[in-house]
């Protein structure tokens, strides 16, 4: 018998609908992994409905029209399953783990929470209020309050203004009705299931056919997810009365599919990843100013945001913003030198291998690189071609997309004159 292709690739598509099915096999490992992407996400919420499909993906796992939740999870939990499913920016993913013998049934499973979810108003219920808890605990956190105030300064209602959680009072008023809508409109949603580990040529068939049987498309495929929409403010203060105080620096940048977003990535990992990288080392090190210090670069299909973050005390916080400033800043006036942008390099291409140990991992960056629209390859193709810019090249980038930065800050109220006198003096 010959063995399978590394990497099998099929393309099915029904009128507007398009489903991607990629098999990547790993025989030397005895489970199986999915990641099942649903294009749309949060960015495609409704106004007034923010966080339905992260409600949805939740509520998808409390029973199908088959099973209800019960029967379901003891399936699962019998079979010692994993299983999760939730919302992302530009799409919904829903990611399985199980021994390879196990697959059969649970794709079977999965099937039929993607196609005949029960959506039972008391199982949608128990989710809702899951989700209010959880937003709820997002409150008392600063990072999380000044990273919501940043989202609004960057995108202000468009797509990307809200966390996939949604926001509390739309959440709350959202009905198993209304989730029905939303999963409508799936069946219009480009989709790709991605599987990674043992799979014999039954469990490829089985995928072929799961996909095959989703049923054709009806009406329109979506819109496009909004893109940013930054409004005139360019800083937000957030009064909590706490002595711990959250800054965060972000500008809106550029998608995935953009030849900058690699430059920006190498500047993400120049900036924040590990001890070695140059805001740890100046602002925690040197000076000793943060609890916390980093930087977000967060995937996204059309503006992603590149956000430096720092947890100080109220005793330090105008200090801590004068340094932030002058990073930020020292981006934009100074290129990269040599050594820095090879340290850079080699974190990026350590961190893409290390992402890449398990069939779960495998099966995800599968499924989003295509469900980005992506080659499978790409992280390989941009490391490659990471190694031919220089300083110079990054500065231009930092120039292009970070000339206009937005400042989200929660800390005391006290804090709030003297740290918009120094943003509105010391911003680029």
């Amino acid at each position: 018998m010959e063995p399978a292709p590394a990497l099998l690739r099929l393309d099915l598509h029904h009128r507007h609908q398009r489903v991607e099915v990629l098999i990547q096999q790993r025989r030397h490992v005895g489970v199986t992994a999915l990641c099942w992407w649903i294009a749309g996400g949060s960015a495609a919420d409704p106004l007034g409905q923010r966080g339905q499909a992260q409600l949805l993906a939740s509520a998808i796992q409390r029973g199908t029209v088959r099973q209800d939740a019960v029967v379901l999870a003891e399936e699962m939990e019998s079979r010692g399953a994993y299983f999760v499913a939730g919302a992302r920016e530009d799409g919904v993913v829903l990611c399985l783990g199980c021994m390879a013998a196990d697959a059969a049934p649970l794709l079977e499973r999965l099937r039929e929470m993607v196609q005949t979810p029960r959506l039972a108003p008391r199982e949608v219920q128990r989710e809702q209020q899951l989700t209010l808890q959880a937003l709820a605990q997002q409150r008392e956190d600063p990072l999380q309050l000044a990273l919501a105030d940043l989202r609004r300064l960057l995108y202000g209602h468009g797509g990307y203004g809200h966390a996939p959680l949604g926001l509390t009072a739309e959440v709350a008023t959202l009905t198993p009705g209304q989730l029905h809508q939303a999963h409508q409109g799936w069946g219009n949603s480009a989709m790709v299931i991605a599987a990674a580990g043992h799979l014999d040529r039954s469990a490829t068939a089985l995928l072929t056919a799961l996909a095959e049987a989703l049923p054709p498309s009806h009406g329109s495929p979506p819109m496009a997810p909004p893109t940013a929409l930054p409004g005139a403010a360019t800083m937000a203060f957030h009064p909590q009365d706490t002595e711990q105080v959250a800054l965060l620096l972000g500008a809106a940048t550029c998608g995935l599919n953009h030849q900058d977003h690699a430059v920006l990535r190498l500047l993400h990992h120049h900036l924040g990843m590990g001890m070695s990288a140059r805001l740890p080392q100046v602002i925690r090190e040197t000076h000793g100013l943060a609890y916390e210090v980093g930087v977000l670069f967060p995937v996204r299909r059309q503006s992603a945001p590149f956000v430096v973050h720092l947890s100080t005390s109220a005793a330090r916080a105008v200090k801590a913003l004068e340094l932030l400033l002058a990073e930020w800043q020292r981006l934009l006036e100074q290129p990269l030198q040599p050594e820095d942008l090879r340290l850079a390099h080699a974190k990026l291409q350590g961190q893409e291998l290390a992402a890449l140990q398990t069939s779960g991992q495998v099966a995800e960056r599968l499924a989003l690189l295509r469900g980005y629209g992506m080659a499978v390859d790409a992280a390989e193709q941009r490391l490659t071609r990471l190694a031919e810019r220089d300083g110079g090249d990054c500065q231009q980038v930092a120039r292009r997309w970070l000339s206009q930065p937005r400042l989200a800050v929660v800390g005391p109220q006290a804090l709030a004159a003297p740290l918009e006198r120094l943003w509105s003096q010391g911003k680029p």
